[in-house]
């Protein structure tokens, strides 16, 4: 007998199924979540409320008129804690041309971890912001730390660069170059 003629082997199969698709939707297999459930009841992405370093709500649309990159990252990310370096040394320069980088964790532990990880590191660059439910990440369709956004000074989103990227090269600075018009070099 076929093994889908044995109607214990349909129903196996069929719960199978469901586990499968149940986990792509937990874990946002690709993009399968964001593509079907709208995310902050439809708001902008530039109205979405994350904390600063004192714990005091902000959005990003408070920060339009200068070039903005939104670095999404976490203490427990092993390749975000080894790129940070590399942003705190571009937002000077970034932020001396006239644009502002906001590296925002998305740490659940509290901001007391995320001071501690500033202090030990010597990050004096990069103000603390916090999204610790990672409802911006992911309504700028992000599918994993570190991410970061591109917006423009008038707040368009260009583009999204996704995992470990190095703040401090040529490569950086070229995309800096090409979607603001801001010479680092």
């Amino acid at each position: 007998m076929s093994f889908f003629k044995k109607r214990e082997n349909i129903i196996l199969s069929s719960l199978v199924l469901v586990f499968f698709v149940v986990v792509a939707l937990w874990h946002d297999v690709a993009g399968i979540r964001s593509g079907l459930f709208s995310s902050a009841n439809g708001a902008n992405v530039m109205d979405v409320v994350f904390v600063d370093g004192d714990n005091q709500p902000r959005t990003l649309g408070e920060f339009k008129g200068k070039p903005l990159i939104v670095n999404f990252w976490a203490t427990w990310c092993p390749v975000c804690v080894k790129k940070m370096d590399t942003l705190n040394k571009f937002a000077a320069q970034f932020e001396a041309a006239g644009g502002q980088v906001l590296a925002i964790s998305n740490d659940q532990t509290g901001i007391g971890s995320v001071k501690a990880f500033y202090i030990r590191n010597g990050y004096e660059n990069l103000p603390i912001y916090m999204d610790p439910r990672g409802q911006l990440m992911h309504d700028f369709g992000a599918r994993g730390l570190p991410t970061a956004a591109l917006i423009s000074a008038n707040g368009e989103v260009l583009g999204l660069i996704e995992g470990g990227f190095d703040w401090t090269s040529s490569q950086a600075y070229d995309i800096i170059k090409d979607k603001f018009g801001l010479n680092l070099n």
